[in-house]
């Protein structure tokens, strides 16, 4: 289970569990549901007994890793306990996990509706502003269009905004999820504020891209250029959205 892994995030009750394209699970977030955490589980005698059984039949394999990391850190277990694990959470969890897992075996192409890939991405309230667009941003795009940038006073040329919109929100965000959120933004409010954390490190890491971008393009014709060779794919969210 490497650090590139897909991650499909499946919903259950209203909350978000981690599952890998192999069927491992994030038992962290899993755990959290309950107000538990997997350590208790990975104690009891009978885990301790079942986990020798498996590696006595079935030799030295991993099936606890260690994730670090603010985005899909936690204890991931293998498919082979996730069942177990969830029985231990709640019937009715073990029933979810269990359908979830057979999904993933039998197809790596998983339907979605729209509402399931809002659910998955954004925050039904705005949460606390943070400031996500830091100065080289701005001072990139100043640089390359030659308009001016004065710290916000005053604001910003309009030209920046349409460059966020297209090339950060617009490469990242499918389009459907980018509309609603606009529509639901009231003034003051921010279209970051409603992203979940996967989708807030995605457009951070696009933003770190155009900024680098930006800062090798002699003008604006050339960033536009540069941009359409580089991002021909709308809502290139780094990880996979499941039902």
């Amino acid at each position: 289970m490497e650090n590139t892994m897909n991650i499909i995030k499946f919903d259950f009750n209203g909350h978000q569990v981690g599952f890998n394209d192999d069927g491992w699970i994030n038992a962290t977030e899993a755990a959290k549901k309950f107000n538990k955490e997997p350590a208790q589980w990975l104690r009891l005698p009978e885990t301790i007994r079942y986990l020798n059984a498996l590696q006595f039949k079935y030799g030295k394999i991993t099936y606890l890793k260690t994730k670090r990391g603010k985005y899909n850190g936690g204890t991931w277990i293998h498919p082979k306990l996730a069942v177990r694990f969830a029985r231990w959470l709640s019937v009715d969890f073990e029933i979810w996990c269990d359908e979830q897992i057979d999904k993933l075996i039998r197809s790596q192409s998983i339907t979605y509706t729209d509402e399931q890939v809002l659910a998955i991405l954004t925050h039904k309230e705005p949460q606390t502003w943070e400031k996500r667009f830091q100065q080289p941003f701005y001072q990139a795009l100043s640089k390359m269009t030659n308009l001016p940038f004065n710290n916000h006073a005053g604001g910003c040329p309009s030209l920046f905004g349409l460059i966020t919109q297209k090339w950060v929100y617009g490469v990242v965000l499918p389009e459907k999820v980018y509309q609603n959120i606009k529509g639901r933004t009231r003034k003051g409010e921010k279209i970051h504020q409603f992203l979940k954390p996967e989708a807030l490190k995605a457009v951070e890491d696009q933003l770190i891209a155009i900024t680098t971008i930006a800062k090798g393009c002699i003008d604006y014709k050339d960033f536009e250029a540069r941009c359409s060779t580089i991002f021909n794919t709308q809502g290139q969210i780094k990880f996979i959205l499941a039902a």
